[in-house]
């Protein structure tokens, strides 16, 4: 009985020794759980502040080429604005009252000094061929910047319609009654510099006459008129989309 009792007693005393083992592994193997959690959400953090870093990098890219586009439309956009103005002026010119050849020459340089909108897409297409489109956190702007290039070809498809209308007809139109280099010094702008300006000469006024009075000439001009209507409209949608996009870019911009 005695030696029943010892043996109790010990396996006691080694299982209570077991237990505790076993409390000691298990809180081991706790911190260590806890230790590589920790690890895990430390560097999902640093990722993610780096990609947020990243993020307003791009951001600040993009606000630059989004102004530059800006700029470069609203200028185009003024020339071709001219261009229409003049081409109207021409359309309900009064060839039977007395004018000054000048003036057509003039109206006619305005009317064909058109100009072509070149989107810069860097920022933009380095985006999407690089994945880090999905950088940009706010949907709505990852969206308008899916749509951007988009948004150019309904305007690239105007611009070439206008273009090939232009090369195809207002040399047969225009050159046979009238000087084409008469156009030459109406042509101011800044993106069109010129060390040499090529000298006016003069024709016959009744070639004036006959060009203004002419109604193949006539429907030339209308269909020059309805081009580069189509290019200003498309353009006016443009400028639309890219302020709208800009704020919403300077809207993520960490101030």
């Amino acid at each position: 009985m005695i030696k029943f009792f010892r043996h109790i007693r010990q396996r006691l005393v080694t299982d209570n020794k077991f237990s505790k083992y076993l409390l000691y592994a298990i809180g081991e193997i706790v911190l260590v759980m806890i230790g590589i959690l920790l690890a895990l959400q430390i560097n999902n953090w640093n990722t993610t502040q780096k990609d947020i870093a990243k993020e307003q990098q791009i951001l600040l890219s993009l606000q630059e080429e989004f102004k530059q586009n800006i700029n470069e439309i609203s200028f185009d956009h003024q020339v071709n604005l001219s261009s229409i103005n003049a081409v109207k002026t021409l359309l309900n010119f009064d060839a039977t009252r007395d004018f000054e050849t000048r003036i057509v020459d003039s109206l006619l340089g305005q009317t064909f000094n058109f100009a072509t909108f070149d989107a810069r897409l860097g920022v933009v297409n380095d985006l999407s061929s690089s994945g880090n489109l999905e950088l940009i956190r706010d949907s709505k702007l990852r969206y308008a910047l899916n749509q951007w290039t988009g948004e150019l070809e309904d305007y690239k498809e105007d611009v070439i319609i206008r273009r090939d209308y232009w090369i195809k007809y207002a040399p047969t139109h225009v050159n046979k009654v009238l000087p084409t280099r008469n156009q030459d010094v109406f042509m101011d702008r800044k993106d069109y510099i010129r060390a040499i300006v090529i000298k006016p000469i003069q024709v016959p006024k009744s070639n004036y006459v006959e060009f203004l009075t002419s109604l193949e000439i006539d429907g030339f001009l209308f269909d020059y008129y309805m081009n580069q209507s189509f290019v200003t409209t498309n353009e006016e949608s443009i400028m639309e989309f890219l302020q709208n996009t800009l704020t919403l870019i300077e809207s993520n911009i960490d101030q």
